[in-house]
């Protein structure tokens, strides 16, 4: 019954002073949407990169070019082979896909138009280490490759760069460094990946590029597609095992190649977006503590001008405990209030934001949970002073107040 009147009390004052109360509230309600926008972006961010990661099939080892070294002395970069990708192809130990690499920027020209892109030449499997989808149209296969056929398949924003639409760039010839290729497929937007945009690059098969249009066999990386579930450390050890062989690379000799997990970089990726995060939501969270001195102000501010009302109420009997519970209340119902005011507020930041970014909208329960029982908690240990106050006001000096 107590707790009852106290509420209903609670509200009415709230209520009469409506601006006094959300201007009060101001800071609690910048605190906790700025707690729930920010974590909420936080996990929509490592939940899109999961769904990219995903989206890749397995892990991605890459193997790259490194420097050859004998003792202190550096001769430069060792460029991989075909062969070394054959090689690698070649060993069963493990269930992995190998995808060789070349890759140069080239004229490409269709019709009127002129332009100067990416080209890569792969195995067929590279689309699917990579996990590109094919939107129209057929992806070349061993015997385009083997062939050497003028075949290519071109990401989805290059038709558009050629002023032409997929269905009527497919099964037509471009033209790569005035050499003719026909278009026989057509990807999915994919998106960039950070370091490069598969949906600018064009794609010939491997030994077309390797022979008739980059005149070499050296390879600018080799993708290693691997099931997640696969032991990494052995894999990586089974590939240096390989190169260094093929390389003739003698024991104590350094690597003339490098071997990078690209599940690495999603890993610092999800730590640094973890820090940060975490540290704008605890810069938002003392925001709700700056939040609970202001209410603890005015609600100082209110006791003064209640004064003659609580001598009243105490002269009527009101105990020690109802005054302190009637303006407890008030102030954590404050701080509540604006706690679901700034939910509401964050959530609707966050979901803006995540549709401009493309991310997938995360909406974080936990942190709408422990910022609204943070403010609650704000509201009672910074309303505790006010309410005490106003209980040991005494009835009779108070009925006299003016």
């Amino acid at each position: 019954m107590l707790v009852r009147e106290s509420l209903s009390t609670a509200l009415a004052s709230i209520r009469s002073n409506a601006i006094r109360s959300i201007l009060t509230a101001l800071a609690i309600i910048i605190g906790t949407a700025a707690v729930i926008a920010v974590i909420g972006l936080g996990s929509s961010a490592s939940k899109a990169l999961d769904e990219s990661i995903d989206d890749l099939g397995g892990r991605t080892l890459y193997v790259s070019p490194g420097q050859n070294r004998r003792g202190a002395v550096t001769k430069g970069f060792i460029p991989l082979q075909i062969k070394d990708a054959e090689a690698l192809a070649k060993n069963k130990d493990h269930d992995w896909d190998i995808s060789p690499t070349i890759t140069r920027n080239r004229q490409i020209k269709y019709l009127n138009s002129n332009i100067n892109e990416r080209v890569g030449a792969y195995l067929p499997v590279h689309f699917e280490v990579r996990g590109y989808d094919l939107d129209i149209g057929r992806i070349f296969n061993d015997k385009d490759n083997l062939g050497r056929k003028r075949v290519v398949v071109i990401g989805s924003d290059v038709p558009g760069e050629l002023k032409t639409t997929s269905k009527n760039i497919l099964n037509k010839e471009i033209l790569i460094a005035g050499v003719s290729y026909k278009v026989i497929g057509v990807l999915k937007e994919e998106g960039s990946t950070g370091w490069q945009n598969p949906d600018d690059e064009l794609y010939i098969p491997l030994l077309t590029g390797a022979q008739r249009v980059f005149g070499t066999n050296n390879l600018d990386s080799i993708n290693v597609g691997i099931p997640n579930d696969a032991n990494v450390d052995m894999v990586m050890m089974t590939i240096e095992q390989i190169l260094r062989a093929r390389h003739d690379i003698g024991p104590g000799e350094d690597n003339d190649f490098r071997i990078s997990d690209y599940s690495q970089f999603a890993d610092l990726r999800r730590q640094a977006t973890g820090i940060f995060t975490a540290l704008i939501a605890g810069i938002a969270g003392i925001s709700l503590i700056v939040g609970g001195i202001g209410v603890m102000n005015i609600m100082l501010v209110s006791v003064t001008e209640r004064t003659r009302e609580i001598g009243l109420r105490k002269a009527l009997g009101a105990s020690h405990q109802a005054i302190m519970m009637q303006f407890i209340i008030e102030a954590v119902l404050l701080c509540v209030i604006g706690g679901f005011i700034g939910v509401v507020i964050g959530s609707s930041v966050l979901l803006l934001l995540a549709n401009l970014n493309d991310w997938p909208f995360a909406l974080p329960f936990g942190a709408i949970i422990g910022s609204i029982t943070f403010s609650a908690i704000v509201g009672l240990f910074f309303g505790i002073w006010p309410a005490r106050r106003a209980a040991k006001l005494d009835p009779a000096i108070s009925l006299r107040y003016e």
